[in-house]
């Protein structure tokens, strides 16, 4: 996508980090129920940092990313915190982590290979104790076509986007999401168009992938205040 290359210092005005702060919130509490001794976390596909930016006050965080743009997004937030850039499926950020922290960037797999690649990919770097936290946009059981629009300003920039998910082919494991943005700042408006695939798995899937890596895995509703539609968060310790 444009917006995490050649626009990607313009995320902050699209998804603001104040914007996660609830979320956040809602994301420890149910690391906490299943391992109340976090002490240290990788981030695979941190992207901005804005999970990490709250996270980081309760344990230490290591963030990785696919996309160096984005990485220096981050940088900028987390300037105190390790950063690398790799794939989650084949990144090598150390050993002996109590948590593997993974927000929607799994999104962007459309492949049961993939998915069991970074699970895989996890699990080495757990401690024996450690677990596997995924927060996945959607599931095949819950869903729903859906547009959104937002944005904001910042001194003399501004942005503002239209965004529609869709899925154009039942059959398949992906669902098509279209991105408009209007991009305002001292030389002008411009304008850009973004499109992505996202994958659509079912949680029978989810769990048969996660049991293949050596997991067994919970699914735990997630309810945000301003977020309407079915959220749930899989959270999936070592097996025995």
């Amino acid at each position: 996508m444009k917006l995490y290359k050649e626009l990607a210092d313009w995320w902050p005005l699209m998804s603001p980090h104040t914007e996660y702060e609830e979320e956040a919130s809602l994301y420890l509490d149910i690391i906490r129920r299943h391992h109340p001794e976090v002490k240290k976390a990788v981030e695979f596909g941190s992207g901005g940092g804005s999970n990490a930016f709250y996270l980081k006050q309760h344990f230490a965080m290591t963030l990785s990313d696919l996309s160096e743009d984005m990485l220096a997004v981050s940088r900028k937030l987390n300037s105190e915190l390790p950063h690398l850039q790799g794939d989650m499926r084949t990144i090598d950020a150390g050993t002996g982590f109590d948590l593997v922290f993974i927000h929607d960037a799994i999104m962007y797999f459309t492949e049961t290979a993939d998915l069991l690649a970074v699970m895989e990919n996890a699990k080495k770097h757990l401690h024996e104790d450690g677990i596997l936290f995924i927060m996945a946009d959607q599931f095949t059981e819950t869903f729903q076509p859906t547009t959104n629009h937002g944005g904001t300003d910042s001194g003399d920039r501004g942005m503002r986007y239209l965004e529609w998910t869709f899925d154009s082919n039942p059959h398949d494991h992906a669902t098509e999401t279209e991105y408009l943005y209007i991009l305002k700042d001292s030389g002008g408006i411009t304008r850009e168009h973004d499109s992505t695939r996202s994958g659509l798995f079912s949680m029978p899937e989810w769990r048969t992938l996660l049991k293949q890596a050596g997991f067994q895995a919970e699914f735990e509703r997630v309810a945000y205040s301003s977020e309407p539609g079915t959220y749930f968060a899989i959270v999936a310790k070592q097996a025995e």
